[in-house]
């Protein structure tokens, strides 16, 4: 019974204590996670040759091997890939080259 309390306690201590540092912590992770969105760019490729179920596996994995490349969303249905990427570190060009050399040839929307 004393240990349970002690342990309570002591989160209790803990939890209220430690607020105030981990507000200060996230701050620096909150802005750097806000710039890296500012910066990031989405692009919409259309994929006519996806025949299969496959199909958008190699897509996805072939864009997403792109240095720069953050996230590959890919629509079998709509046979498209929406792409989120950061300009300074690749460029649509080279996601669609890396989508064409897998076997797929990708052109942007728009």
């Amino acid at each position: 019974m004393k240990r349970l309390l002690f342990a309570t306690a002591g989160l209790l201590t803990i939890g209220v204590s430690g607020l105030p540092l981990i507000g200060s912590i996230s701050s620096p992770a909150l802005v750097s996670v806000a710039q890296a969105a500012e910066t990031e760019q989405t692009a919409t490729f259309d994929v006519p040759s996806m025949t299969c179920a496959l199909c958008p596996v190699t897509v996805r994995k072939a864009m997403e091997a792109v240095e720069g490349v953050r996230e590959v969303e890919v629509n079998f249905d709509a046979r498209t890939a929406i792409v989120v990427f950061d300009p300074a570190k690749t460029t649509i060009e080279a996601i669609a080259t890396a989508s064409a050399n897998a076997g797929y040839p990708a052109v942007v929307r728009g």
